[in-house]
């Protein structure tokens, strides 16, 4: 074997390593597990977590819809909950609130989540009503459709046009609708 052909297999080795290191999940000692697919758990106390309503009441249909908040999400810090879906995807904020920096807009991308490949980028929306009030809001839909996908996310990867700011964005809440008919 030579050096060259040792080097590649020590990288090789390396990076199948690092992927499936990446793709395993702890659990705790109580051996609790993690009530969404997503892979990891999440601690109540980190910063920028969405707050989700559970369960319908009983005898009550679950819709296909879910709402939030969000806090102090900066651009590329953090993404949505996933939720199943592969059709139709509605986003609408309320009361969005910058810290950091003037001027008002949130650019909001979906993402399909693919499983053991790279996640497609579906596109981004550029929201500014929500910035005029407390109650104002910004509502965008995309109505694409990948193959092989399962899941849906948003990210937040730019505010007032950059990926490059400290700035960070608080929404007094986030609607997901998932139904085109209503």
């Amino acid at each position: 074997m030579t050096r060259t052909s040792q080097v590649r297999a020590v990288l090789i080795a390396a990076l199948a390593v690092t992927t499936l290191v990446g793709t395993i999940t702890s659990a705790n000692a109580k051996g609790t597990q993690p009530k969404s697919r997503d892979a990891y758990a999440t601690n109540p106390n980190d910063p920028g977590l969405i707050e989700l309503y559970s369960t319908p009441e009983p005898g009550q249909i679950g819709p296909l819809n879910w709402d939030g908040a969000i806090g102090g999400w900066g651009p590329g810090n953090f993404e949505s909950r996933h939720w199943a879906d592969n059709d139709y995807t509605e986003i609408q904020f309320i009361g969005c609130t910058m810290f950091g920096a003037t001027g008002k807009s949130a650019g909001v991308k979906l993402w399909q989540s693919i499983p053991l490949s790279f996640d497609k980028d579906m596109g981004m929306q550029t929201y500014y009503n929500c910035f005029t009030g407390p109650d104002a809001s910004t509502r965008a839909w995309w109505n694409v459709y990948y193959a092989n996908g399962d899941d849906r996310y948003f990210t937040i990867p730019q505010l007032n046009g950059s990926e490059y700011t400290r700035a960070t964005i608080s929404v007094k809440r986030v609607y997901v609708d998932t139904a085109l008919a209503d």
